[in-house]
C-alpha cells in the first residue's frame, strides 16, 4: 500500500534534527549547571523558600501573564474586536507555548493567537495580527524603558569589564533606534512593509499569492496606523499594562531571594540584573525556551550580584517549573483546539484551517 502522505523534505528533516540537538543539549547543559552548583545546595535553596515563597513566585508569574493579556485586550477593544477578556487568555497562553517550544525568541506563537481570535470573532486575520504587532512594539518599548535604567548602572558597575559596558550601551541604543525606525513608518501609514512584500513578488514563484499576501500586510499596516492615531487611549492603556508586565519580571529576583535568603536587592542591582538578562534572552533565538543557555547566563549575572551559583540555579529551576506548567496547559489548549498534532515524528501548529471568509492564512510549525 502506498503512503498517501508526502515525504518529508531534507530541509525539514535537518531542521527537526537541529531542534532535537538544541533541546537535548539545552537539557544536558541545564543538568550540568545543577551538577556543578551542587544538587544538595540547589535543593536546599528551593526548600528554604517554603510554600509561601513558592506561592509568591506563582502569583508573580500569573500576574505578569494577566497584565500581558490586559495589554492585548486593550488593543483588541480599541480595534473594535468585541471579545471578552476570558476569551483572549487561552489564545495568548497557546501562543506563549508555541513561542516557548520554538527557537524564536518572542515571536513564534504570535500568528497562532491572532488566528485563534480571528477565527472566533469572524474578523480578518490581518486586523487581529495588527493588534499583536502593536502589542509587541509596545512590549519592546517597555523593555527598553527598564533596560535603559539598568544600563546606567551597568555602565558604572566596576565588576563589568569596560568593553562589555560599552557593548551594553551600544546594543541598547541600537535596539531603541530600530524600534523607533520601525514605528515611524507604521504610525504614518507609509506601507513600507507591504511595498517590500509586493516588490519581492517580481522575483518569487507564485507571484499572485505573494501579491495577495502583500494586500493582507497592507490591511495590517492600516490597522496599526489606526492604533496610533484613532484609538490612542487604548494604545496608551496597553503600554501601561506592558510596563506592569515588565515590572513583574523585573522584581522576580527580589521575590525569590527574599524567600530563600531574606535578601533585599538595591534598585541598581535589580536594574543591572534586568538589563543583562535582556541580552541573555538573545539565546531564545537558538534553543527552545533558551534551555541551558539562558539559565547559565542568569547564573553568571547573579554571581555579579553576590549570589552563589546554587542560588542562581535554584531560581532558574523554580521559574522553569512554573513556566513549564503554563506550557503544559498551553499544549492542552492547542490540542483541544485542533491546532497541534504529532505526525510522522514532527509537531506542527497549523493556522490555515477554514479561516473566516475574506481573510488570508498563516502557519507556524515546531520542528517541521
Amino acid at each position: 500500500m502506498i503512503d498517501p502522505r508526502p515525504p518529508r523534505s531534507r530541509w525539514a528533516t535537518l531542521r527537526w534534527i537541529a531542534l532535537l540537538v538544541f533541546v537535548v543539549g539545552g537539557i544536558a547543559l541545564f543538568g550540568l549547571l545543577i551538577y556543578f552548583s551542587g544538587p544538595a545546595q540547589v535543593f536546599a535553596e528551593i526548600v528554604r523558600m517554603g510554600i509561601m515563597g513558592f506561592l509568591a513566585v506563582v502569583l508573580c508569574v500569573v500576574a505578569s501573564m494577566l497584565a500581558w493579556s490586559l495589554s492585548w485586550y486593550s488593543l483588541l477593544r480599541g480595534a473594535g474586536i468585541a471579545t471578552s477578556f476570558r476569551h483572549i487568555v487561552p489564545p495568548l497562553l497557546a501562543g506563549f507555548t508555541v513561542t516557548y517550544l520554538t527557537p524564536s525568541a518572542y515571536l513564534g506563537g504570535e500568528p497562532v493567537r491572532a488566528y485563534w481570535v480571528a477565527r472566533d470573532q469572524g474578523v480578518p486575520m490581518a486586523r487581529v495580527m495588527a493588534t499583536v504587532v502593536v502589542e509587541r512594539i509596545l512590549a519592546g518599548f517597555a523593555m527598553i524603558a527598564f533596560a535603559s535604567i539598568g544600563a546606567v548602572f551597568a555602565v558604572a558597575a566596576p565588576q563589568i569589564p569596560a568593553a562589555e559596558r560599552g557593548a551594553i550601551a551600544v546594543a541598547l541604543g541600537t535596539l531603541a533606534l530600530l524600534l523607533v525606525v520601525a514605528l515611524i513608518p507604521l504610525t504614518r501609514n507609509a506601507r513600507w512593509l507591504s511595498g517590500v512584500v509586493a516588490w519581492t513578488a517580481r522575483f518569487l514563484p507564485g507571484r499572485q499569492r505573494v501579491l495577495r499576501a502583500a494586500a493582507h500586510v497592507a490591511d495590517m499596516e492600516d490597522e496599526i496606523h489606526r492604533a496610533f492615531t484613532q484609538y490612542r487611549g487604548f494604545t496608551f492603556l496597553a503600554l501601561g499594562f506592558q510596563l506592569l508586565t515588565v515590572f513583574l519580571n523585573y522584581i522576580r529576583p527580589q521575590i525569590f531571594f527574599f524567600s530563600t535568603q531574606r535578601a533585599l536587592f538595591t534598585f541598581p542591582q535589580l536594574s543591572l540584573y534586568f538589563t543583562l538578562s535582556v541580552f541573555v534572552n538573545a539565546f531564545l533565538w537558538f534553543a527552545p525556551g533558551g534551555f541551558g543557555l539562558t539559565d547559565g547566563g542568569r547564573v553568571a549575572i547573579f554571581t555579579l550580584l553576590g549570589i552563589p551559583a546554587s542560588g542562581g540555579v535554584a531560581f532558574n529551576v523554580v521559574f522553569r517549573f512554573v513556566d513549564l506548567v503554563l506550557v503544559g496547559i498551553g499544549v492542552q489548549l492547542l490540542v483541544r483546539r485542533g491546532l497541534l498534532s504529532l505526525r510522522r515524528g514532527r509537531i506542527k501548529v497549523a493556522v490555515d484551517q477554514d479561516p473566516p471568509a475574506g481573510q488570508g492564512t498563516s502557519s507556524n510549525s515546531l520542528g517541521e
